[in-house]
């Protein structure tokens, strides 16, 4: 079927001749010059090749073919209507939804409160939050699952936008009596003389801190070994074992009924924080997400610098 030119602002001024009867109050209904809204009717005649109004000298009615095409284009402007009302409220924050990725430990530590701030702003915006791993984080945002992510800055592509927003050290962590509590910095080569648990050798931090203890010429002290953090923190909690993970980990669920020391010689971090495609344009509240998640991971990094 070949296509045909025509202008959805012809169509409405049919839809709106039908509803006044009239071409003076339908061009007043759209805000139009009758001569304009004239124009428009005609130019839709011309698209269809065919009459759409009858005119006389006592009344304006629509042709029966006139008569169809409002049937038929009346709901279908509506129904346009309704679906480009719903974008503008997404984009503005109004409705909808936005997906936003981020690596779990900073689901913990940090989105609480900013949550808070961000739903007082945008009350009916649903949030659907992707925690997962660092790696998974930048693959959601390079396949449009996310429109920005909160992730682990390092061995990332050029199509990714980063700004980096804290350094998050690894530490020590041991339930209270452990013989580290006396320590003030633990060195690495004195956790070989305890059951220290790892996580899996696939993990991202697993690799950065393997890693880092090898250009060190220090062997890792590794012993027992878990799939996720969550039954680190759990073991350790049991006092089983002790543990090396970031520090925004300890922020998570129970950490806070652990003790943690720094660890040196050498200090391993990982860098936190936005990231995005290099084409994205973030609507506007995924903007002002990502400002209060910048303001806020910028507060931990100063207290974190304070703490060392």
């Amino acid at each position: 079927m070949p296509s045909i030119n025509y202008r959805t602002d012809d169509l409405r001024a049919l839809v709106a001749l039908h509803a006044c009867g009239s071409f003076v109050r339908a061009a007043g209904q759209l805000h139009i010059t009758q001569p304009a809204f004239s124009r428009r009717i005609a130019q839709l005649e011309l698209a269809v090749d065919g009459p759409l109004v009858e005119r006389t000298t006592r009344k304006v009615a629509l042709t029966t073919l006139g008569l169809d095409l409002v049937r038929q284009a009346g709901p279908m402007l509506a129904q346009l209507d309704e679906a480009v009302s719903e974008a503008r409220g997404s984009a503005r924050g109004e409705s909808g939804r936005l997906a936003v990725a981020c690596i779990t430990t900073v689901v913990y530590a940090v989105m609480p409160p900013v949550l808070k701030a961000f739903q007082q702003e945008y009350p009916r915006l649903r949030l659907h939050l992707r925690d997962d791993t660092g790696q998974r984080v930048a693959q959601a945002v390079m396949a449009r699952e996310a429109e920005f992510g909160i992730g682990v800055l390092s061995g990332l592509g050029p199509a990714l936008v980063t700004e980096h927003c804290v350094d998050d050290p690894y530490v020590i962590a041991f339930a209270p009596g452990h013989p580290l509590e006396r320590l003030a910095r633990v060195p690495w080569r004195v956790l070989s003389t305890f059951r220290v648990v790892a996580l899996r050798s696939t993990s991202a931090n697993r690799q950065q801190m393997d890693a880092a203890l090898a250009a060190a010429g220090i062997a890792v002290p590794w012993f027992d070994e878990v799939e996720h953090l969550s039954s680190m923190l759990g073991l350790l909690r049991g006092g089983v074992g002790i543990g090396v993970l970031p520090r925004l980990a300890l922020q998570s669920a129970g950490g806070s009924e652990l003790l943690t020391r720094p660890l040196e010689a050498p200090t391993v971090v990982r860098p936190v924080g936005l990231l995005r495609r290099q084409d994205a344009v973030l609507t506007e509240p995924a903007q002002r997400l990502w400002q209060l998640l910048r303001s806020h991971l910028a507060g931990v990094q100063a207290q974190s610098a304070a703490a060392c």
